[in-house]
């Protein structure tokens, strides 16, 4: 049973690494403001078109978009992984302390 779970986490480890190669668009504002995100919910990069804000304030308030943004996905992440590490261990209580828990 371990011999599968590691095979199960060495796939997952496989899967984010790919994951990490793929990156998705999305854009608001007719096209003013774009988000570039990797295929594990990573912010790469904000673009914020010059008429939107002032030219001196755009750099900033891109990168500060940009961490604000990975900042809340990353503790999204850490509920969902605590919930489901709760999940796990009532499911199967007779792992101990497997699940984190």
């Amino acid at each position: 049973m371990f011999g599968k779970i590691a095979e199960a986490q060495k796939k997952a480890e496989e899967i984010k690494q790919r994951l990490a190669t793929i990156s998705v668009t999305g854009k608001a504002a007719n096209g003013s403001v774009t988000v570039i995100c990797d295929g594990n919910k990573k912010v790469l990069s904000v673009q914020i078109a010059p008429e939107l804000c002032s030219a001196e304030q755009q750099p900033q308030l891109q990168q500060f978009v940009l961490e604000a943004t990975n900042d809340a996905l990353q503790q999204a992440d850490q509920v969902s992984s605590a919930e489901m590490k709760s999940l796990m261990s009532s499911m199967l209580p007779g792992l101990g302390g497997l699940f984190g828990k």
